[in-house]
């Protein structure tokens, strides 16, 4: 994962600045175990000491291995010798195994953009670069300090995205600038949203979004998105596409209809119901219990876990575990 640096310099221009790194300097003293303070080895000491080696192309692998690491960006600044591998594309075929020994388009494939400024920097280097862009970055976040015209600017030259969070609002009357690339992504199928990023008017309707009809897997983070509207609810049930959904609900307002609606469709795998801290367990079953849904695809979490479970990665993967361990033991609380 990527934070990019606000300084105009990119992971490959400056070897450790804006990089998540968990990479530590190891001191040069020797650990004597007596309790007193050790002694510097002297340099020329150092310089003497055989240094272990392995093959190029073993190191290379590992590199890449270790980079499927959420902190995956703390690799480049091990060896500066590492920078080579990032223009060269090693590639291994043995019967249908493909690896790809490129660095560059690993670190790039998941971006973080906090702030509007960290937002602009990233639009600088892959903005000469848009077939770059399209094929190596698959998941993208807005934080919401990201202006919206900045926002629809990187999702126009960044087609390739499977996964989106949005959080940045829409305050411009008329057109929204998002709306266009957004439904060009074709290969969207996990959108976290905020509702007011793709809706600047009063009506509020999902199914007239053309790429919802293609995500799988929607989060709205919205507490009102599960209300009671009078006859019209957003249109989450006529999203017939929808695998995994996950919204704030509320005891007092949610609309159990729609609930429902979504549920009764066999190719729901999973509900992800996030409770207010105030909620406690036993008002959740009993507010489950009596609306009849008793289902084992619902999976309650609470609210004050959110943005941790949400930007922790393989959020799904632990929601389907959940449902999985439903099933197993008939559908009672882990």
């Amino acid at each position: 994962m990527i934070t990019w640096a606000s300084n105009g310099s990119t992971p490959i221009e400056q070897e450790t600045f804006g990089i998540e790194s968990d990479v530590k300097i190891q001191n040069p003293r020797m650990n004597t175990g007596s309790g007193k303070l050790p002694q510097l080895a002297h340099p020329s000491c150092i310089a003497a000491m055989p240094t272990p080696s392995l093959p190029v192309e073993i190191e290379r692998m590992i590199f890449v291995l270790c980079a499927q690491h959420k902190n995956r960006c703390a690799y480049l600044a091990v060896a500066r010798r590492v920078r080579v591998w990032l223009a060269l594309d090693f590639r291994y075929d043995e019967q249908t195994y493909l690896i790809d020994y490129r660095l560059e388009p690993i670190v790039y494939r998941v971006v973080h953009l906090p702030s509007n400024r960290v937002a602009k920097k990233f639009l600088q280097s892959i903005g000469s670069r848009p077939e770059f862009a399209e094929k190596t970055v698959k998941v993208l976040f807005f934080g919401a300090a990201v202006a919206i015209e900045m926002a629809g600017e990187i999702l126009g030259i960044c087609h390739g995205i499977e996964d989106l969070t949005l959080r940045v609002p829409c305050h411009l009357i008329g057109k929204n600038p998002v709306l266009e690339p957004m439904n060009a992504l074709q290969r969207l199928r996990a959108l976290s949203i905020d509702l007011a990023s793709i809706f600047n008017n009063r009506i509020i309707y999902l199914p007239n979004i053309d790429t919802l009809h293609r995500v799988t897997h929607l989060h709205i983070s919205n507490a009102w998105a599960s209300w009671q509207g009078g006859s019209q609810t957003i249109g989450v049930e006529g999203l017939e596409q929808i695998t995994h959904l996950s919204f704030h609900f509320s005891t007092l307002r949610t609309e159990v209809s729609m609930l429902k609606g979504v549920l009764k469709r066999d190719n729901l795998v999973a509900m992800v119901l996030w409770q207010k801290w105030s909620m406690t367990d036993d008002q959740v079953r009993e507010w489950l219990k009596s609306h009849d849904l008793a289902d084992r695809r619902i999976v309650i979490l609470n609210g004050a876990d959110f943005f941790s479970a949400m930007q922790g990665g393989g959020f799904w993967n632990y929601v389907e575990c959940l449902v999985d361990w439903h099933r197993k033991n008939d559908g009672e609380s882990p």
